[in-house]
């Protein structure tokens, strides 16, 4: 009678250890500034081209609204800042004649001028040795809308557009861009000279596989992240390089960042169902945990980890703009080391 009583308190000790909390600052679902880095890039080489550096950005980065499903982030925009990001993904609905900050049909209630162009003017009259580059995409449908996508833009441009970097190349030195915002163009027009609106989003190399059939994707993903990072290293020479950390669909955007079983920053990982020894050869960078007698549980890891880790490199080669959703402190800081400047 006492060997299943015995088994009983072992399995109740390994269901234990599978329910530890999780925290290693790669990963952050509170609210307000997740790092305090303003002014890092006063510290970065000017000559260096855009290609040459190594940014923290925002996917989604005004979606801080719709729950598991829809939230992409925490800190609102000015925080984002503040924190050390610069790069930014901009979702803009045209409605009523303006920009609507959207998540798919998910409307943020924020607004490209108020709390997006004005936020970035401020932020840049503040810290002048700092550039701002946001992806601008047209999002969900139009919708009462007299006027074009691109005469919208105009019109705030004509308001909010003082430090918009009006462009000499595709690929600017960061002195050439201090003190401006970059707009990476995802949508088709032209300004009324012409023009280019800043940096054309398609040609850059990205990686975006966003879609996750099941939270069992999840290293395929960190593979495909993988090999990004591996191709930004060799070629950041010729080009600029984006690296999307996240997925939806059939994972919640918090999973994917996080590998957690709940959206909380301290949350237990999620396990993957398998065991080592048996399943040694699987999710080979995945974490085992909750080792006991010799087993131990195959747990997911987040790509925000999983990235934070891998970029720590010796020579400070970059890795390019990794794009991401609830950005840790020390994913930010691991990224902006990259450019040879200690946060």
């Amino acid at each position: 009678m006492q060997l299943p009583t015995v088994f009983l308190m072992l399995f109740i000790a390994v269901l234990s250890h599978r329910g530890a909390t999780h925290y290693d600052e790669a990963y952050n679902h509170d609210y307000g500034p997740a790092a305090n880095h303003p002014n890092w890039m006063a510290r970065v080489d000017g000559n260096k081209r855009i290609s040459e550096l190594s940014l923290p950005g925002t996917h989604d980065s005004m979606s801080v609204n719709g729950g598991d499903i829809a939230q992409n982030q925490t800190m609102n925009l000015l925080e984002q800042l503040y924190s050390g990001v610069r790069v930014f993904d901009i979702r803009a609905r045209h409605i009523d004649n303006q920009f609507r900050m959207h998540h798919g049909i998910v409307p943020q209630n924020t607004w490209f001028g108020e709390d997006v162009l004005r936020v970035i003017n401020f932020f840049l009259e503040a810290f002048p040795s700092e550039t701002v580059l946001f992806r601008l995409k047209p999002e969900y449908s139009e919708t009462n809308n007299t006027r074009s996508f691109t005469d919208t833009l105009n019109a705030y441009l004509e308001i909010y557009g003082s430090k918009r970097w009006i462009p000499t190349s595709q690929n600017p030195t960061l002195d050439e861009v201090r003190g401006k915002f970059i707009i990476l163009q995802d949508f088709t027009g032209q300004t009324p000279n012409r023009q280019p609106y800043g940096i054309f989003y398609l040609t850059l190399d990205i990686q975006d596989q966003y879609k996750m059939g099941t939270n069992w994707n999840l290293h395929s993903k960190w593979t495909a992240i993988k090999e990004h990072i591996n191709r930004a290293r060799v070629f950041h020479q010729q080009r600029i390089f984006m690296n999307y950390l996240t997925g939806s669909y059939g994972s919640f955007p918090y999973f994917v960042v996080s590998g957690h079983s709940s959206h909380g920053t301290s949350a237990p990982r999620l396990s993957t169902g398998l065991t080592t020894p048996g399943w040694w050869y699987v999710y080979p960078d995945f974490p085992r945990t909750s080792c006991f007698i010799g087993i131990c549980t195959i747990a997911f890891e987040g790509t925000n980890t999983l990235t934070a880790n891998y970029i720590i490199y010796p020579d400070n080669t970059p890795v390019g703009i990794i794009m991401t959703d609830f950005p840790g402190k020390r994913l930010i800081e691991n990224i902006i080391r990259l450019n040879g400047v200690n946060p």
